[in-house]
């Protein structure tokens, strides 16, 4: 067979730390966060290599290795496998880099190091303290399409378990793409990919259908877990629920570190290439959230970096309409997630229904025990109660209408934030059909959206 070369670009070191081996890997100049440091790797090769599986093994344990390549897992929190079976890293392209950062207890005082880098079984990278001080020969044998490379499933505990839970639970961290977007005319509430006629209940949704929907998922332990949904507003901000993002029954927000946002995601489980995926710089609860009674359940989180506008990934118009609830009711809004299918099974593709708007006396005279705990003014209630939709959206996403009198080309504008169901407060089941869904009421709290967003 014809081996293949690796090539490492140099980064810059850190200065508390040397690197085990200064051509192939290097630590990034640390930043301002004390409990963790960042490095890079970056890799070419001279033949098609079908699958990466990337090994950083350090001297001591850490809490978590975090990346924006692969799912990462371990078995004793300092051998970490960063694994993306199906990337292609083909001859004569721009390097792959692989960025990760090790999340450790700095109160102790044990930082740990990099002491050998192995990429597909091979090691290519070691400290001055393995038996041989010679640095490794970077040829190692091609890796046969399908090669089943067995990987540890046991991921590290994590000590944060004030999170949402989230309405749904996979736990398998999904890929993302490392595709560059093209860039596009910004217009808010426009979509960009032809799809086919809306109907009244739930199905199934196309690429690029709903470009402002978010996935908003938290690193667990080696992992990463599916949280809520979310509105992307602006190309730096996302509207999702407050209860979402912030420790449980309170009104305190969560390790923001720890939350990774993904635009443009259609499959929870399967590669996109529109994907684009970035961590949150900020969380904004209202300032007026009641986490007992998810009284004003919005949060505005501010991303880490701008969005790329793209067919797949665009932001939705804020309510420009009359804010008087009467305004909307009867009309039918639509509302796209990832929920749970009459099998009570997640759907892996993002779903969408269309639901009626009722006025807020119907919705506590259906359920006057619960309802009238949860509604207020500044929230409405939507959904048939006839078993068919009120389950395809989950926590956080969106409600969206089209402005009136716009023509052909439909501009959508958000007017609602999923906050709850009755079933909710049920571990079996994420909602029941039978009962309304409790919007947030987006157009109540315009004042403060842009007071935060601009």
């Amino acid at each position: 067979m014809v081996p293949f070369i690796i090539i490492l670009l140099v980064q810059l070191v850190l200065a508390q730390k040397p690197s085990p081996c200064p051509s192939l890997f290097a630590y990034e100049p640390k930043g301002i966060e004390s409990d963790r440091w960042y490095g890079q790797v970056s890799v070419a090769t001279t033949e098609v290599l079908n699958g990466v599986w990337l090994r950083i093994e350090l001297d001591k344990p850490a809490i978590l290795l975090g990346n924006w390549f692969g799912e990462t897992t371990t078995e004793n929190n300092r051998d970490f496998l960063i694994t993306d079976r199906g990337y292609v890293l083909e001859p004569n392209r721009k390097p792959l880099s692989v960025r990760f950062f090790v999340k450790y207890d700095q109160e102790l005082g044990i930082v740990p190091s990099v002491v050998r880098i192995k990429l597909n079984g091979k090691l290519i990278c070691h400290s001055g303290n393995d038996a041989t001080n010679d640095e490794p020969k970077l040829h190692i044998s091609h890796i046969k399409p399908n090669v089943d490379i067995p990987k540890p499933v046991v991921s590290i505990s994590s000590n944060d378990d004030d999170f949402f839970s989230g309405d749904l639970s996979p736990t398998r961290r999904p890929l993302i793409s490392l595709l560059t977007p093209t860039p596009e005319k910004e217009t808010c509430g426009t979509v960009k990919i032809e799809v086919r006629p809306l109907i009244t209940y739930g199905q199934s949704t196309s690429d690029g259908e709903w470009p402002w929907h978010a996935a908003l998922y938290r690193y667990k332990g080696a992992n990463m877990q599916y949280l809520c949904g979310g509105s992307l507003v602006t190309r730096n901000h996302v509207i999702t629920a407050a209860h979402c993002v912030t420790k449980s029954k309170t009104n305190l927000t969560v390790n923001q570190e720890l939350l990774l946002i993904y635009l443009g995601k259609h499959n929870l489980y399967k590669q996109d290439t529109s994907v684009q995926n970035m961590g949150v710089n900020k969380i904004v609860p209202h300032p007026e959230y009641n986490a007992s009674y998810l009284h004003n359940d919005i949060a505005i989180l501010e991303l880490e970096r701008p969005a790329e506008i793209t067919n797949f990934v665009r932001y939705v118009c804020l309510w420009e309409e009359d804010t008087n609830l009467n305004t909307i009711l009867d009309r039918l809004g639509t509302v796209v997630g990832w929920g749970f299918d009459e099998s009570g099974d997640v759907t892996e593709s993002l779903m969408q229904a269309k639901m009626p708007v009722v006025s807020t006396e119907t919705c506590i005279f259906s359920n006057r025990d619960f309802f009238s705990r949860f509604t207020s003014d500044k929230t409405f209630c939507a959904g048939f109660r006839n078993g068919t939709s009120a389950c395809t959206g989950d926590s956080g996403g969106g409600m969206v209408f089209p402005k009136p009198n716009t023509g052909n080309t439909l501009i959508w504008q958000l007017r609602g934030v999923i906050s709850l169901s009755a079933a909710l407060q049920n571990e079996k089941v994420v909602c029941d059909t039978s009962n309304y869904i409790v919007f947030t009421d987006v157009a109540k709290h315009l004042d403060w959206i842009k007071s935060i967003i601009n």
